[in-house]
C-alpha cells in the first residue's frame, strides 16, 4: 500500500467517523462514501480499494441493505480484537455475533450459518467468552433458547422485554399500577374540579299547607283523603322565600371545545419520572405510549387533537350503561348510579299525596333539586 493509499484511508475512515455523529450504526452506500470528497472524484477503482483495505482491516464491516451493498463503520477498539482472535472459528463466530448488535445471536442459528459442528462451535464460544468478547443471555420470547451477544452490550427492549418484564416474566401488578397513574393523569389535567356553591336550580311556588277535612269522618278517612280546594283556600299563603345557596360536591366537568392544554405523551412521562413510581425503571416516552394505546383500546381514555400534537383525555363512563368498564374501575367521574332507582319517588314517604297541585307535587319537591343537581 502507497502513501496516497494510506493517507486517502486514514481521511476516508475519519470522515466516516465524524459523518456518523450521534448514529454510530448509520450505513454508507458507495455513493455515500464518494460523496465524502476524500477520493477523488469519480475515481470508483480508488474508493474500491480503499474500501477494501478497511474492510480487511475490519475497520469497515459490510451489509446487506436494500438489495445492495452497504458498509457500517466499526470503533478502532472493537476492530483491534479481531487481531487477538487466534482460531479461524472464533472469528467467523463472533463477526456473527458482532453484526447482530444488541439483538443478539441464536446458538442455533450460527450453527447454522457457520455449519459447524457443536464441539468446534461451543468451543469457540467458550474461547470467546473467557476473552470476555461475548456473554450469554436469554429473551423473554423464548427463555430455553442460548443467545449471545458482545460483552458489556445491552440486550434490546424486544430481547428483554422493556421495563415491562422482570426477571424473564411479565409483571401485569406494575402495568396495571402505572396505567391507573396514567389515567389519574389524564383525569386531573383534562378536566376541570367543580368546587364550592351554587345557586339553587329553581325556586319553589307558593305551596299549599297540609290540612284535614272538617267534619264527622273517622281518623282513617281523614288521612286517606285530600282537602277540596275551598279548604286548601283559607290556608294563609306561605311566605316566599329567595334563592338558597345549595353547596354541590367536587366534581369534575369536561373542558370547552378547542381547548389545547391536554396532556400529552411526553408531559405524562415526565410526569411519571418525577413522581418515581417506575421502581428504578429507565421509563421513556415510548414506553408510555404502550400504556396509553392499552388505554385507548379500553376506551379508558381517548385522543384529543391540538394542532400539530395529540392529547389525551378521559373517557366518562355512562351511569346507565357501566357494562364496558371495569366493576371496580376508578374511570367512574362520579359515583356509579341508575338514575332509575335513585329517583327520590321511589322512596318518598309521601308518594300517595303527590299531584299537581296537592300539597305535595313534582314542581317543588326538594329532594328532586338535590337529585337533579
Amino acid at each position: 500500500m502507497d502513501d496516497e493509499t494510506s493517507i486517502l484511508k486514514t481521511q476516508l475512515y475519519a470522515a466516516c467517523e465524524m459523518a456518523c455523529g450521534d448514529n454510530p450504526n448509520r450505513l454508507f452506500s458507495q455513493e455515500d462514501l464518494m460523496a465524502l470528497d476524500v477520493v477523488p472524484p469519480k475515481d470508483v477503482k480508488k474508493l474500491l480499494q480503499i474500501i477494501q483495505i478497511l474492510t480487511r482491516e475490519r475497520l469497515l464491516a459490510p451489509v446487506h441493505f436494500q438489495s445492495s451493498l452497504a458498509w457500517r463503520v466499526r470503533p478502532e477498539a472493537e476492530a483491534a480484537k479481531y487481531k487477538t482472535i487466534t482460531t479461524e472459528d472464533q472469528v467467523l463466530v463472533y463477526e456473527i455475533i458482532d453484526a447482530s448488535g444488541s439483538e443478539g445471536a441464536w446458538q442455533q442459528d450460527i450453527k447454522r450459518r457457520l455449519n459447524l459442528q457443536d464441539n468446534a462451535l461451543r468451543k469457540a464460544l467458550r474461547e470467546l467468552e473467557t476473552k470476555r468478547f461475548i456473554q450469554q443471555f436469554t429473551t423473554v420470547m423464548n427463555t430455553s433458547k442460548k443467545m449471545w451477544i458482545k460483552f458489556n452490550m445491552q440486550p434490546s427492549v424486544r430481547a428483554t422485554g422493556g421495563p415491562w418484564y422482570t426477571d424473564q416474566f411479565l409483571d401485569e401488578a406494575f402495568i396495571d399500577a402505572l396505567q391507573s397513574v396514567v389515567v389519574k393523569l389524564v383525569k386531573e389535567k383534562g378536566s376541570y374540579r367543580s368546587t364550592g356553591e351554587r345557586n339553587a336550580r329553581s325556586v319553589s311556588p307558593v305551596l299549599p299547607k297540609k290540612g284535614v277535612i272538617r267534619g264527622g269522618l273517622s281518623e282513617a278517612a281523614i288521612k286517606s283523603k285530600k282537602r277540596t280546594a275551598d279548604a286548601m283556600s283559607k290556608d294563609d299563603a306561605a311566605p316566599v322565600t329567595g334563592p338558597v345557596s345549595k353547596f354541590r360536591g367536587s366534581v369534575r366537568i369536561p373542558l370547552p371545545a378547542g381547548y389545547t392544554g391536554y396532556p400529552t405523551a411526553e408531559e405524562l412521562t415526565a410526569d411519571l419520572i418525577k413522581m418515581q413510581v417506575a421502581k428504578g425503571q429507565p421509563l421513556k416516552t415510548e414506553h408510555v405510549q404502550e400504556l396509553i394505546d392499552i388505554l385507548v383500546w379500553e376506551n379508558r381514555i381517548e385522543e384529543v387533537k391540538m394542532g400539530d400534537r395529540v392529547g389525551y383525555r378521559a373517557v366518562r363512563v355512562s351511569k346507565q350503561n357501566p357494562d364496558p368498564a371495569k366493576l371496580d374501575s376508578e374511570d367512574f367521574w362520579e359515583p356509579r348510579t341508575n338514575g332509575l332507582t335513585t329517583v327520590p319517588c321511589g322512596k318518598c314517604p309521601v308518594f300517595e299525596l303527590c299531584e299537581e297541585g296537592g300539597p305535595v307535587w313534582a314542581g317543588g319537591c326538594e329532594y328532586f333539586d338535590k337529585w337533579l343537581a
